[in-house]
């Protein structure tokens, strides 16, 4: 017997505004954006406290640069206005730390055996993965706002990633295999006699 309803996030995925309005509105329904509570300010200045989560090594963006350099990105849009400073915050430490967790795991082994003698993923490894998810998280909700208020079109850099995650394995497809026909379609002539 089904139980439940409607899955939050379940369904087709609203078209982004600027492909609706390139396609001339198809649907002539009034076209409207999101209202998102809250304000985002608009700025271009990273929160202070960005600054003291770094770990500087050389050759990683600091939290900061990520910061500045999503807000560029996002800038023509026109939509920053409409993003709280803190949602791009969130991104550019999750981002920061993917990209740390990346650094450190090319430093180690991404298997090892366990006490059985199993080759497995380490936990380190696993960590990394988890962060990926979490740069996806910390994205979303952005993505969202641009995608539905913004009038340019403009690509979504961090969809390579989604693919990634939420297609899972890549399952290899089964090769094509003639079937003799043996006359049990209906679609044969009769490989018999008259009847």
């Amino acid at each position: 017997m089904p139980s439940g309803g409607a899955r939050k996030g379940a369904g087709r995925k609203p078209k982004p505004l600027a492909e609706k309005l390139a396609a001339g509105n198809p649907g002539h329904r009034p076209l409207k954006k999101v209202e998102f509570p809250g304000n985002g300010s608009g700025e271009s200045n990273p929160p202070d406290y960005l600054r003291l989560m770094e770990k500087r090594v050389i050759g990683i963006p600091t939290p900061m640069e990520i910061y500045s350099e999503t807000v560029r990105y996002l800038e023509p849009s026109d939509c920053l206005n409409l993003i709280p400073t803190a949602l791009i915050a969130d991104y550019a430490m999750a981002k920061y730390f993917l990209i740390n967790a990346q650094y450190e795991l090319s430093k180690t082994a991404t298997v090892a055996k366990n006490k059985q003698g199993e080759v497995v993923v380490t936990s380190f490894t696993e960590a990394m993965l988890k962060m990926q998810k979490n740069v996806i998280t910390a994205w979303t909700p952005i993505w969202d706002i641009v995608s539905r208020n913004s009038e340019r079109i403009i690509t979504n850099p961090e969809q390579d990633l989604v693919v990634a995650i939420m297609s899972g394995r890549v399952r290899k497809k089964r090769p094509d295999v003639e079937v003799p026909n043996d006359g049990a379609n209906g679609h044969s002539q009769n490989p018999g006699g008259e009847s």
